[in-house]
């Protein structure tokens, strides 16, 4: 937890929820109702910048973390991050 805030990288929410990158494509591509495909994730883990805020709050669908307070998907140390806490 960093100044009230939890994070962890889309590749350890990944992990936690035991799913491949393929597994989570495919459940993304039942999220959005469109073809989403393993590199895409891949791309998304190695690149954070480069997520929409869309595919944020579908990783956290998928990943069953609790929308009890905001979200977003950043970077830290370099990895992609899903932050949830108070932003400001």
């Amino acid at each position: 937890m960093i100044n009230g805030t939890t994070r962890i990288s889309l590749r350890a929410a990944r992990a936690n929820a035991n799913m491949t990158q393929a597994q989570a494509a495919d459940k993304l591509s039942e999220y959005f109702g469109m073809k989403i495909s393993r590199q895409r994730i891949m791309e998304y883990e190695k690149h954070p910048a480069e997520t929409p805020p869309a595919f944020g709050q579908g990783f956290a669908s998928i990943y069953n973390i609790p929308r009890t307070i905001p979200l977003r998907v950043d970077t830290l140390n370099n990895k992609s991050v899903i932050s949830r806490g108070c932003f400001e």
